[in-house]
């Protein structure tokens, strides 16, 4: 009896809130977090998959997200944030190593931004 007037509820609101599955709707009520407070509560488990190099780049990608947006975090961006940080692409290839490997190191730590 009550299961079917919880599952009304549930298809109104998430109805109501614009969202057409169940994971949409958890998103939508869960309450928001801030770049900063994301950044600040993952940072060590970010840290903890780069080495020392990596963790300055990626340092400098997280406090762009922070001030700018989460464009920042958009692929077609890494060549730019590259040549900005180290001058070129090249130059950040001997810093952080062949492209594939910088660009799956950008790749993990939103991963891991995430979770």
């Amino acid at each position: 009896m009550y299961e079917a007037a919880f599952k009304n509820i549930d298809d109104t609101l998430r109805k109501d809130a614009g969202c057409s599955s169940e994971l949409e709707y958890i998103a939508f009520a869960r309450q928001p977090i801030s770049r900063e407070a994301r950044v600040r509560t993952r940072r060590d488990n970010i840290h903890n998959l780069l080495n020392a190099a990596q963790r300055d780049f990626i340092d400098t990608v997280l406090r762009n997200y922070i001030e700018v947006g989460v464009d920042e975090l958009d692929d077609s961006k890494l060549d730019i944030m590259l040549r900005a940080k180290y001058g070129s692409v090249d130059q950040a290839q001997k810093i952080l190593g062949a492209p594939e490997d910088i660009r799956q190191t950008f790749i993990d730590f939103q991963r891991e931004l995430y979770a």
